[in-house]
This record gives structure tokens, C-alpha cells and sequence, in this order.
């Protein structure tokens, strides 16, 4: 028996502005892939008892597996796009790869964004003696656009523009206009996320528009409207000085970005807004926000507190959480944290970010806590910039403590840590002592190291300073893998899946110390012959002792059938230990799901 495919208009963001047949589809929906960076969060409530998949970071081979996969075991799958699809959806490669499969499919439209921005500015895009045509279209940038349909060309007609795609290139955009005989006065505006809470609507003329979003600091996700029908505009609507960007996808690698439990907090409504936006790009983060701004979260990452108590709730979930990003001032953040740092190999990841999303900052634990790519991330989710201080990075150096925390190794010998630094900083040499896998990965290409010998014991490394002698020991972590299926799933399956989740991650299976499900699966052929063919250690866990262990995406389908609200990250978080974060959240695919945990070091 076969499922079906339903690709789903979301509509530009408000999610009562889903059509009545698109929140059908939802509800009777077993699986839902949606565009994570996009999408508004509260609509997937709809779907209460699909798996839900964020394609942000999927290339496309990742989501048709996904499509296909669910379609073949009989599930009915909604593939739920912002938007229209019709227009700049990305779905006619889905659609030529669906046909060229003999998979039927079907399309629910959806609201556009350029509808949105023109209910937000309350203009008539047509209107008669102004403009009796809209032009949709974009700006030529890394996608290309044919040479009869360059802005130029288009804009001479003198329709009503609506002009995707192209905000980070205001200046650009504008000169082109100019060029083609549209006049400095032309009425132009621009609508920053339509419809969603932080809606911003900047308005102006070809003449001053690009300075004005500049100054907005809006880089993503926006409409831009040029026409003389804005002069027939109804009043402003509320302004919200925010930005947000589509961060999410990294060139297809899955492992660039910081893994671990992130705790954003805001002093202010603006900043619980900006906050609510880099949680969506994350996979296991929280908000603490003052009661007062709490409805500008969203609910199911909301951790409120009495408003005054910042200090406080910030000192309780210290050591807590892997890593905070800060929406506020640098100056509260030092003096708060400043009086809870113990040491570069203990305290968490701190970023600190602008309300208005320009700059992260990594301010604490850049390298073994990953503050420097947690960073990055905030920055490619929000459009702005990531600052690096450290010194390594600075001279384009890979720091022993950085590669540490990649390889999922600790420090043993801290105390010659910085000697060593600095040594590298100035040039100098280095014996290595590691696995020839790892050295070929990350020093082979790096001059001044030398592959003296293998690990001195398993599950170690040793870098030796050649002028001096002087060394610094690395101890492996426990790292687990935690794996669920359904009954009856063969070994070459769930080795499948595994070797494809860890791949993707740039992990391998003989990284793994340890598989972990759930005691109801002890008794399934197929993952006990993947363990032993594994050489690995496989741990089951009890009911009581999985439900115990709060996961950043718990399962409908397993609460349903095996009263287990997780199986794979519940497991794999108990395997490593206490205190253990994830690597990998849940993958899943049709008939297995899998998760990586990694052990933390208390010492």
C-alpha cells in the first residue's frame, strides 16, 4: 500500500494564513518535512501526531530519500513550503525527481509573500492610471536569471515591481532601476517578514531606500515593492526593527555547526523576538525571557521568569546548559558571567548578540565549549557577523584545544596547554602521537607536524613539542550511539541508516564506544546481529529510565506505541553519561531512527 505526497503551501508566515486545505493536510499528515528556516513553528502544532523532519540543513537527495522512504511504507507525507511553492519554492527539481519515479504527488497553494507585503503596506498593486501590471521577479545573484528578464529590461515597462530574493543587494538593485529610466522619486518600500509578530516595513524612494534598509540592518527575508501604487498607501503598520536571515544550510556539511543544549536569553521584546529567530535554527535550545515578554516566544521553548530576576535565573542554569547566546548587552554578560567562569576546559560557550542580529560575538569558551562556531551560527541564522577574537583563528591556526573539542577528545594535561599554544602561534614543531585517520584529516596539510607515531594507548593522543619536549595528553570521550527501529527491521537496514547519519556528520562507526535502545527492542534480531557485527557494546535501557531524560525532539509515534516520549536520544544521552549532549539529534527515516551523544567531561 502506498502513501501520498502533498507539497503544502505555508503561506508567508502567520499561521492563520494557511489555507483550509493545506491544515488538513497537516493534521492527517504521518510525516511532515518543512523549511525549518522559514516556516512559522506554530503550525506544525497542526500536525500532532506527524514525525517532523527540518529540511533546512538537507540537501535535496535527503529530502526525496525522506519523501520516498515514508511514501513506500504507506504514510501520507506533507512537504510544507513558506510561501506560494509556485513561485521561488525550490519544487520542480522535487517535482522532475518525483515524476521520474512514477510517484504521484499534489500541490495546495499557498499565500505568497509579495501578497503579504502588499496587504502589510495596504496598497492595491494595481490600480488604474498607476499600474495595470505586476511584475514578480528577482535580481540576478548566484542564481542567474536569462538576459531578456534582467532587471533593467523589466523595470522599463514601468509596472508595479515585486522584487524577491534581492534585499542584501539594495544598492545594486537601485542603480539598476535608476538605469533603466525609472525616476530617483519612484515610491519604494520594503517588508521584512510579512505577517510574522516582528514584521518591519521600511518605506522610502529609489533615492534613499537602500540607505534606510541599511540602516534597518535588514539583510533576509524580505519583499521589495516599486511602484507609484505606494503612494496610495493606507497608514504604517507597527514597525519592528529586526532581521533574520536563512542561515541554516552550510554547503551541505551537517557538523560545521555547535551541537549542545543552548539557553538564549533577552532583557527586552525586541531581543525575545531576535531570540525566538536564532532558537529556530537550533536544535535543542530554550528561551528565558521576563514574564511580561513572554508571548513574544513561542510557548514550547519558553522558560519565563519574574521579571527582575535576571541574575538569578542566569546563576541557576550555569552549568546546566552547554553554551548561552546572549541577545543583549556585552557589558551585562561580563559582569554577570565574570563571577561564575572557572576555567577554558569546564565553563560553557557564551555568544553574545545585538538585538538586531549584526554581530555575534564568542565572548567565553571559544574553542573547547565551541563559543567560536556557535558564533558562526548565530550569525548565519541572523545575516550578521561573527566576531572571532581568539588567536588561533585570527592567524587561520587550528588550536590544540579547538581540535580537541571536534575530535571529541579532553584535555588531560591542561597545564602545558598554553605553552604549547604559543609555541604553535610562533611556528614552531610538533611530533604527533594519533591515529593516522585523524592526522591525515586534520595535520597532514599542515606544516610544522610530523605523524611520530600511533596513539601511545587507545583511545589517546599525544602532541609533543619537538624543541623542548614538552606534551599534551587527549583522552577520547565516551561517545554513544543510540538506535530505534521497528519490529522486524533487518541489520543491513539499521546499519544502513547508521553509517548514513554518522556520514553525513562526518563521524564514523569506529568513533562509537557504545549502542543504547530501549528494553523493548532487546529482543530484535536485527539490532543485536548490528551491534555484534559492529564489535560494539549494545545497552538497553527501561522505560522508566528513558522517560526520564528530557530530549529536544521527543517522538508522538513512540509515546503512542511503546509509552516512550523518546528512544534513540534518550538512549544515547544515558549511554554517555551524565550530563551528556547530543552530537546528532534524531534522525529519522522510515523504519530507524538514530541520535549521537558524547560524554562530558566533570573532571
Amino acid at each position: 500500500m502506498s502513501g501520498s505526497i502533498t507539497f503544502v503551501g505555508a503561506g508567508p508566515g502567520a499561521p492563520d494564513l494557511i489555507t483550509l486545505r493545506g491544515a488538513a493536510a497537516l493534521r492527517d499528515a504521518d510525516l511532515v518535512i518543512y523549511a525549518g528556516s522559514l516556516v512559522n513553528e506554530e503550525l506544525l502544532e497542526l500536525a500532532s501526531k506527524a514525525r517532523l523532519v527540518n529540511s533546512a540543513k538537507l540537501a535535496l537527495p535527503e529530502v526525496l530519500r525522506e519523501m520516498r522512504q515514508a511514501y513506500e511504507q504507506g504514510e501520507n507525507v506533507v512537504r510544507l513550503h513558506t510561501g506560494d511553492p509556485a513561485i521561488y519554492g525550490a519544487v520542480s527539481e522535487q517535482f522532475r525527481e518525483l515524476d521520474r519515479l512514477g510517484i504521484p504527488y499534489s500541490v495546495v497553494p499557498g499565500v505568497s509573500s509579495a501578497f503579504a507585503a502588499a496587504a502589510a503596506l495596504r496598497v492595491e498593486l494595481t490600480m488604474p492610471g498607476l499600474s495595470q501590471s505586476v511584475i514578480l521577479t528577482r535580481d540576478a545573484g548566484r542564481t542567474p536569471v536569462p538576459e531578456k528578464e534582467a532587471l533593467e529590461q523589466l523595470a522599463a515597462h514601468g509596472s508595479t515591481m515585486c522584487i524577491f530574493l534581492s534585499v542584501g543587494e539594495m544598492e545594486s538593485l537601485v542603480k539598476k532601476l535608476l538605469s533603466a529610466g525609472r525616476s530617483p522619486s519612484t515610491p519604494a518600500a520594503v517588508v521584512y517578514r510579512a505577517s510574522w509578530p516582528n514584521e518591519q516595513i521600511v518605506r522610502g524612494t529609489l533615492a534613499d531606500i537602500a540607505q534606510k534598509v541599511a540602516d534597518a540592518g535588514i539583510q533576509r527575508q524580505s519583499m521589495i515593492v516599486i511602484g507609484e501604487v505606494l503612494e496610495r498607501n493606507g497608514e504604517l503598520s507597527k514597525l519592528y526593527d529586526e532581521s533574520f536571515s536563512h542561515g541554516y544550510r552550510r554547503g551541505g556539511r551537517s557538523d560545521a555547526g555547535f551541537s549542545g543544549k543552548v539557553a538564549l536569553f533577552a532583557l527586552t521584546r525586541k531581543a525575545a523576538c531576535k531570540a525566538a529567530e536564532i532558537a529556530a535554527g537550533l536544535h535543542d535550545a530554550v528561551i528565558f525571557v521576563p514574564e511580561k515578554y513572554a508571548s513574544a516566544v513561542p510557548a514550547a521553548r519558553r522558560r519565563s521568569y519574574p521579571t527582575g530576576e535576571f541574575s538569578s535565573t542566569f546563576a541557576e542554569n550555569w552549568k546546566r546548559f552547554d553554551a548561552f547566546v546572549m541577545v543583549m548587552a556585552a557589558g551585562i554578560v561580563v559582569r554577570h558571567a565574570a563571577q561564575l567562569c572557572e576555567d577554558k576546559l569546564h565553563d560553557p560557550a557564551v555568544v553574545v548578540c545585538d538585538e538586531a542580529g549584526q554581530y555575534a560575538v564568542s565572548l567565553l569558551s571559544g574553542h573547547v565549549g565551541g563559543a567560536n562556531r556557535l558564533a558562526a551560527e548565530v550569525a548565519r541564522i541572523t545575516g550578521g557577523k561573527a566576531v572571532i577574537t581568539t588567536a588561533s583563528d585570527v592567524n587561520h591556526l587550528l588550536a590544540f584545544d579547538e581540535f580537541a573539542a571536534r575530535c571529541h577528545y579532553r584535555l588531560v594535561s591542561k597545564e602545558t596547554l598554553a605553552e604549547l599554544s604559543a609555541a604553535r602561534l610562533d611556528g614552531e614543531a610538533f611530533d604527533l602521537f594519533m591515529p593516522q585517520e585523524l592526522f591525515r584529516r586534520w595535520y597532514a596539510d599542515r606544516p610544522g607536524f610530523r605523524l611520530a607515531g600511533g596513539a601511545p594507548e587507545p583511545g589517546t593522543i599525544l602532541i609533543r613539542r619537538v624543541a623542548g619536549g614538552t606534551e599534551l595528553r587527549l583522552v577520547k570521550r565516551k561517545i554513544a550511539l543510540g538506535v530505534g527501529c521497528r519490529k522486524g527491521v533487518s541489520a543491513e537496514r539499521i546499519r544502513a541508516v547508521v553509517l548514513d547519519v554518522l556520514d553525513t556528520h562526518q563521524l564514523s562507526l569506529d568513533e562509537v564506544d557504545v549502542i543504547a535502545s530501549a528494553e523493548l527492542k532487546s529482543g530484535e534480531p536485527g539490532l543485536l546481529e548490528f551491534a555484534r557485527s559492529a564489535g560494539k557494546e549494545l545497552r538497553f535501557f527501561s522505560a522508566m529510565e528513558l522517560n526520564q531524560i528530557p530530549v529536544p525532539t521527543p517522538s508522538a509515534a513512540a509515546e503512542q506505541h511503546l509509552g516512550l516520549h523518546s528512544v534513540s536520544e534518550a538512549a544515547a544521552l544515558l549511554a554517555a553519561g551524565p550530563d551528556a549532549r547530543l552530537l546528532v539529534p534524531k534522525q529519522s527515516r522510515s523504519d530507524v531512527t538514530a541520535a549521537v551523544a558524547v560524554e562530558v567531561d566533570h573532571a
